[in-house]
């Protein structure tokens, strides 16, 4: 493996550190959230089940429309207006952001609420009356998730990640599973299904409020700082538009203008994504029947754990980027872009690989009404996966390049091809059907941003460690169960006899490996490694000069570290 370039072995380090916070908090999620469809699935019935599954993926979708995009504004402004010293600008952000948000998701709430029954009637079977009362419940709890995610994106661009790791990955889900058990046990309904799953994120906004409170005073009065250059601003990326990375005047009007000229482009980005992710769960329970959701969202649930670990690593992974690019240094970024790829890849395909040997186990975990036409789904989306995840974080890549309008294009053009082939392939196929128009629409939003990324950034995410992540994982997770399987059959026995083995080899293969994947950055970890990996840094290869460079952008990184 070539050398790493100059500050390389600490911005890994940093990596390590941050990653290592958020996978633990994607792997608590991703736990509950598993936990939740189970427990759904064996307590209610699959009707009531897919109606519940049906209104939640409206209730997220709603969320994400009403949440505009501000979670990238408030990540690309707050940190700037703190490395530049103006506080005064980085206090006033957060409301720039957090007033429009309240009163979109409060009128998506009051128009979820009027229009309910018929809502209802698209996905509620035999009994629309109480799907529509579950749609008001949700509808009621609209404002209150969309500002407890501005308040816990707000404090992530204040430089910390436990408010979204303590908060919303374990509190929020734990107090959903806990509730889905209680209305059970104590009530009989899917009303109160309803309200046991939306109820959380009133103790969670409070939460998150308090905490945001407190960081955002932490480093006493805000003053707004003397005019700043822009020509001498080591923030500014010089691959993105210019005009949004100028220095934003303290007033509100011009504050809120450069705010929402950027994020207004990632808002449809993100509800085109959204809705990509969910969109398919309702056409299934409006053109086939909320049995037919609940099945499906039990055999595509385990796509989750893939996208909490993605998400855990894209945000350590994005200041690091964004500072690397800033300071024009393509050749760090590609090495991070590379490096963050394969240990994406190293997580996500040991799942997917294992979901798809093992599928006919997978779904039978759910009830024996979930297997059957479940497993086709599940090895379709699986093998979907393989190919989105082993292609790094793209989208990431075209945001700190400033391309926040390709980001939009690539997510609606795999939406639409996601919702055109949904029409037409779930009424002859059914959710089989679904789960090849998502595929589909997944493949064409990876290889368009694959594309882009390398045509405009000269970049991709091919590297040794990438082709021995994946070389490892085909044979531990792939080839050794699947063996198993033809000669032993599908049971849970034979697929344990299979992962047992193939997941101590997998780690035997890792270690060896360690150095091409740039695992030895994790060492920074251990107890008395951190300080001189630190230390490492700040007097490494690159020399007293690379200590300013590291120092511009504190706020923009200090959050990979919490």
């Amino acid at each position: 493996m070539p050398d790493p370039e100059p500050g390389a072995g600490p911005n890994l380090n940093k990596l390590a550190r941050g990653g290592a916070l958020n996978l633990v908090g994607a792997a608590v999620a991703g736990v509950q959230g598993l936990a939740l469809v189970f427990l759904v699935a064996h307590l209610y019935s699959q009707r009531i089940a897919g109606v519940f599954f049906a209104a939640t993926s409206l209730f997220i979708i709603l969320q994400a429309v009403s949440w505009l995009g501000t979670d990238a504004g408030l990540l690309r402004w707050v940190p700037r207006h703190l490395a530049l010293g103006d506080r005064a600008a980085a206090l006033r952000t957060v409301p720039v952001a957090l007033v429009p948000v309240l009163a979109t998701a409060a009128a998506a709430g009051l128009v979820l609420a009027a229009t309910a029954p018929w809502t209802a009637g698209q996905f509620g079977g035999g009994d629309p009356g109480e799907a529509a009362a579950m749609v008001r419940v949700l509808a009621l709890f609209l404002p209150l998730a969309a500002a407890h995610d501005v308040l816990l994106a707000a404090t992530r661009g204040y430089g910390s990640m436990r408010p979204t790791v303590l908060v919303d990955k374990i509190l929020r889900q734990t107090l959903q599973v806990a509730g889905v058990v209680a209305a059970a046990v104590l009530a009989d309904g899917a009303v109160w299904l309803a309200l046991a799953w939306a109820a959380p994120y009133l103790p969670c906004l409070l939460i998150a409020a308090t905490w945001y409170r407190k960081i955002s005073r932490a480093g006493g009065p805000a003053e707004a700082p003397a005019p700043t250059d822009p020509a001498a601003d080591p923030a500014a990326d010089p691959a993105a538009d210019t005009r949004t990375d100028a220095p934003v005047p303290a007033g509100w009007r011009p504050l809120a203008g450069e705010f929402w000229r950027f994020t207004a482009p990632r808002a449809f980005a993100q509800v085109c994504q959204t809705a990509f992710q969910r969109a398919d769960i309702v056409l299934v329970a409006a053109l086939s029947s909320p049995r037919e959701a609940a099945i499906y969202t039990a055999a595509t649930r385990f796509i989750v754990i893939s996208q909490l670990v993605t998400q855990a690593v894209q945000n350590v992974m994005q200041p690091a980027v964004s500072r690397l690019l800033a300071l024009a240094d393509r050749a760090g970024a590609q090495r991070i872009f590379a490096v963050c790829a394969s240990w994406n890849l190293a997580l996500a395909w040991p799942v997917h690989l294992s979901i798809a040997v093992g599928a006919p186990v997978y779904l039978g975990a759910f009830g024996p009404g979930y297997a059957g036409s479940g497993e086709t789904v599940t090895v379709i989306l699986a093998m979907a996966m393989l190919v989105a995840t082993a292609t790094g974080a793209r989208d990431v890549m075209l945001l700190m390049a400033g391309r926040s309008g390709l980001s939009l294009v690539n997510q609606s053009t795999a939406l639409a091809v996601n919702l055109v082939l949904n029409v037409l392939l779930i009424p002859p196929l059914g959710i089989a059907g679904a789960a090849l128009a998502r595929a589909c629409g997944l493949l064409v939003r990876t290889l368009l941003a694959l594309v882009q990324v390398r045509r405009i950034l000269g970049m991709t995410p091919a590297s040794a460690g990438l082709l021995w992540a994946g070389g490892s994982a085909l044979l531990s997770f792939g080839a050794l169960p699947l063996a198993v399987r033809l000669v032993a059959g599908s049971s849970p026995l034979a697929l344990a006899c299979a992962l047992v083995p193939g997941t101590i080899l997998y780690f035997a293969l890792m270690w060896g490996g360690r150095e091409r994947l740039s695992l030895t950055a994790f060492a920074s970890l251990l107890p008395g490694r951190r300080g001189r990996a630190a230390s490492s840094g700040r007097h490494g290869p690159a020399g007293p000069a690379a200590a300013p460079a590291a120092d511009t952008t504190p706020a923009r990184s200090a959050h990979a570290g919490n």
